[in-house]
């Protein structure tokens, strides 16, 4: 219904520390940001292709009514957080891996040269 507006309300932030420039590199923010709107441009496009958008208010199809309304606030807080979890293990992940391998090459580097 709406779960991809959690991940969404997340790539806004991100993509405002990204361009605040308030995180350090080795961090690699814009591979979380690129999870993180890529997800939501997918789910968004699912979500109109069966009607759950609507080019009408509300423009979310479950606010027609309260219970919908009810519905849809869980289905945020379920689905769309660990959809945001999910994109956040995925890219810790990816950071940790990446950031293990480069220590390391940068290291056979300085071992090779000595």
């Amino acid at each position: 219904m709406a779960c991809f507006l959690v991940p969404m309300a997340a790539a806004i932030a991100v993509s405002g520390v990204i361009l605040a420039n308030k995180a350090p590199e080795k961090l690699h923010l814009m591979w979380l940001n690129v999870l993180l709107w890529g997800g939501v441009v997918a789910l968004a496009l699912e979500h109109v292709a069966h009607e759950e958008i609507v080019p009408y208010a509300p423009f979310l199809s479950a606010m027609s009514s309260p219970a919908d309304t009810a519905t849809m606030l869980g289905e945020m807080a379920t689905i769309g957080t660990a959809m945001l979890l999910a994109c956040i293990a995925v890219w810790a992940a990816m950071v940790l891996v990446y950031n293990h391998y480069a220590g390391t090459a940068k290291q056979s580097v300085a071992t090779q040269t000595a």
